[in-house]
């Protein structure tokens, strides 16, 4: 078998990205290296990348028209490089990434988690990082003005929710709400090419679609929503990814019903990082002037896009990976700390093989030194030496005045399971100890000084009785 001849046209990575698209699309291995074709017609490229080519971390296929060997994927799977598959209409088809160590106790508390009350405290966690960050997007969006006080009153109204139900119910007004100030946004045509394009085309209008029978948004009519169809699409790769890389299972959702066709779990862990993918798309449409030969409407009317858009899209993940890893810990955190709980103590290491996680983290994240790292910054440096004195003071002023009346496994024991449903600012509020300190005290992975027991103790008592 000879290698495949070098094209004058040779696909790019970009942010560690390898877009492919076009008809017979072919990805196989020749003499131990990758060797991809994409293109359309005559317009076609030829790559060729070694196992030792760092710079590659998604292979991102568009379209529906080609092959993929055996030996590439085995070649993929080895090298630790994802592959990912979106359908010409945005649709997410498949996703092939690394999974870590297999953690019983982990998923266990994932199944179960919808029994122990976790699933909705998660759920609501998740949903209402998403509305906070929608609302605060208004001041971007022409609408913004009509709904303002409704989307204010929807987050209101999650403190008062207490089932899935009236959490679905809410979510879905302020997602109405939060979509009608997009309506007006136009979206630039090229002037030549405005008689060629439908009318429509030129506002944002709805999310929802026109089509009789469907209002998903699928279905996308005009460019914009094509567009966010088309980023959603990535960032659900990119939250499989992660779910798979801290060990949980991606079809086992929280919010998102069970169901064979999805994996519900990665669409919960999109909503925070979704109104991230909606400014990108929001300074995409300001900039962007759009031409006839990024789009074509199909025989039914949908909108779909073409190169060299769609490649302009998929160099976007790394922001997607990024977004989404650290919600997807966060979850895992807590089923984690809930496993512990049930089996009675809390359990405090990671499954055993952190590689995918570790390589996730590593694959988009800036390499920072310690001149650019804002960590080792002199004045953060200062204030962070400040604070630890101060608490290191505080700690000894009290043992040399007190003595804690209970012991170390009582707190263990009594305090730790209390605090399991306190919310974080009350943890802060009794400790006065920062955010992340108090995170980890509320989920049992930190002890704090004995100075703070009793206090909360007392926290966990006042809010098991209401």
């Amino acid at each position: 078998m000879t290698a495949a001849p070098m094209s004058a046209a040779t696909p790019q990575v970009r942010n560690g990205v390898l877009t492919l698209s076009g008809y017979g699309l072919r990805v196989a291995v020749e003499r131990g290296h990758l060797i991809v074709e994409d293109g359309v017609g005559s317009a076609r490229r030829v790559g060729r990348y070694s196992r030792i080519d760092r710079d590659l971390k998604r292979v991102v296929i568009i379209g529906h028209s080609g092959i993929i060997t055996l030996d590439a994927i085995e070649w993929l799977h080895r090298v630790g490089v994802t592959l990912v598959h979106i359908g010409r209409d945005g649709a997410l088809l498949h996703v092939m990434a690394r999974s870590a160590a297999q953690h019983a106790p982990l998923k266990r508390a994932q199944v179960l988690a919808a029994e122990s009350g976790v699933a909705l405290s998660l759920s609501l966690e998740l949903v209402a990082a998403k509305m906070r960050r929608q609302h605060a997007m208004l001041d971007r969006l022409p609408g913004a003005d009509a709904v303002r006080d409704e989307m204010r009153d929807r987050l209101e109204e999650l403190a008062e929710v207490t089932t899935f139900a009236e959490l679905r119910r809410t979510e879905g007004l302020a997602a109405r709400a939060y979509w009608t100030a997009w309506q007006a946004m136009p979206i630039q045509i090229r002037r030549a090419d405005l008689r060629r394009c439908p009318t429509h085309w030129t506002r944002f209008e709805a999310r929802t679609s026109p089509f009789p029978g469907s209002k998903s948004p699928r279905r996308a009519v005009n460019p914009a929503n094509a567009i966010l169809n088309y980023l959603y699409a990535l960032l659900e790769a990119e939250a499989r990814i992660a779910a798979l890389a801290v060990g949980l299972d991606p079809m086992v959702g929280l919010l998102h019903t069970d169901h064979t066709s999805r994996d519900s779990l990665a669409l919960d862990l999109m909503e925070p990082a979704r109104p991230a993918v909606d400014a990108w798309a929001l300074d995409f449409f300001t900039k962007h002037v759009f031409g006839w030969s990024e789009l074509f409407e199909t025989g039914e009317g949908q909108c779909r896009l073409l190169p060299p858009l769609t490649h302009i899209l998929s160099e976007t993940v790394p922001r997607w990976a990024r977004a989404v890893l650290p919600v997807a810990q966060h979850v895992a955190k807590e089923l984690r700390a809930d496993a512990g709980h049930r089996r009675g103590h809390v359990l405090r290491t990671m499954p055993r093989d952190h590689r995918a996680q570790r390589r996730v983290m590593r694959e988009f994240t800036p390499r920072l030194t310690r001149e650019t790292d804002p960590r080792y910054q002199p004045a953060t440096v200062g204030r962070r030496q400040e604070v630890v004195a101060k608490v290191r003071e505080a700690n000894q002023r009290w043992e040399r005045q007190s003595r804690s009346p209970m012991t170390r496994e009582d707190y263990l024991r009594i305090v730790v399971p209390s605090l399991r449903k306190v919310k974080l600012k009350y943890v802060v509020q009794a400790t006065g100890l920062s955010k992340a300190s108090c995170s980890r005290i509320r989920r049992g992975l930190a002890v704090p000084h004995s100075r703070h027991w009793q206090s909360l103790a007392v926290l966990g008592t006042k809010m098991a009785s209401r």
